[in-house]
């Protein structure tokens, strides 16, 4: 995490419901509760381990520009929908639902890492594929994240392709 904001990061051993607690403390003071429902603990992990760093990014004015940067399908920049709902980027996260996509079609497309229906707060991971990707490279693990992040905010998808997605959080986002 930067030293150049406080962070309060905590892990929970679990809620009532068996799956880890993850909360930070964003820029503006509010605290922010990770959902991440997945009872695989590796997977729960690399989920958690990837939204804490994409908090920490967002927490940077550069980083939290992504949500300028894409519009909705009606051409309305991302940055406005957050602040209809009173949210920042960091904060947002805490709304994001994350869940185990072992089971979804998508994922059993093979270079596939998660999958949102646009506008939806529920984010399926696709474990294999997300873990191995998170264990290799954990800055784009973190971008997957705020990508799949602008997808529940309204982001369509083809065009901007998934990898132009991606590469411009990561443009935007990298330190």
């Amino acid at each position: 995490m930067s030293p150049s904001f406080a962070v309060a990061l905590m892990v929970v051993a679990s809620s009532t419901s068996g799956f880890p607690v993850v909360s930070a403390v964003a820029r503006d003071g509010r605290s922010v509760a990770f959902q991440v429902h997945i009872r695989h603990e590796g997977t729960a992990r690399a989920v958690t381990d990837a939204l804490s760093g994409a908090f920490d990014r967002l927490a940077e004015p550069r980083c939290q520009g992504v949500f300028r940067s894409f519009a909705d399908r009606d051409g309305h920049p991302l940055q406005d929908g957050l602040e209809a709902l009173g949210h920042s980027g960091q904060s947002y996260l805490g709304l994001v639902i994350f869940y185990d996509g072992q089971r979804q079609p998508r994922c059993g497309v093979a270079h596939v890492l998660a999958a949102t229906t646009t506008g939806s707060r529920a984010v399926f991971i696709c474990p294999e594929q997300f873990r191995r990707m998170a264990a290799h490279d954990p800055l784009e693990a973190e971008a997957l994240i705020i990508h799949e992040t602008l997808h529940t905010l309204g982001l369509g998808e083809n065009p901007p392709t998934s990898r132009e997605i991606t590469s411009q959080v990561i443009a935007q986002c990298r330190r």
